[in-house]
Formats: C-alpha cells, sequence, structure tokens
C-alpha cells in the first residue's frame, strides 16, 4: 500500500512515502508517463500499467529510430 503525505506535486498527484527509506518522493514525467523517484536511496515507483507504457515508449522510439536510419 502506498503511503501519502500532505500537499500535491506539480502534476496534482499525491506525493508518496519512498517505501525504502520513508522520506517523500518526487515526480518525473517522461513520455507522459509520471515516476515517482526518492532523492535518498534512488528508488523508483512505477503505478499501475506504467511498466507497459514505458516499454511501448521504448519500442515506439526504437521504430523510429529504424524508420530514421532507413531514410539515409
Amino acid at each position: 500500500m502506498k503511503k501519502e503525505i500532505k500537499g500535491k506535486t506539480k502534476f496534482g498527484e499525491p506525493i508518496l512515502i519512498c517505501p525504502r527509506c520513508n522520506k517523500g518522493m518526487d515526480k518525473i514525467k517522461k513520455h507522459e508517463i509520471i515516476i515517482d523517484t526518492c532523492r535518498k536511496c534512488n528508488g523508483l515507483w512505477l503505478d499501475d500499467k506504467e511498466i507497459e507504457k514505458i516499454i511501448e515508449a521504448a519500442h515506439n522510439a526504437a521504430n523510429k529510430d529504424k524508420a530514421f536510419k532507413k531514410k539515409k
């Protein structure tokens, strides 16, 4: 279960507590995916279905790279 502290992040989501070190976690946004990160222990927290979104984004980036190389 996720622990939260009062307040919201810049993305409007609750601030989570790191399950490893009990510090407030930051959020980063990459490819429309918001990932919770801990500055202290460098831990990552992925919400439901986010790993699938990361895999899809990586797959799409690889396909774009292949298409770009074929045009050369």
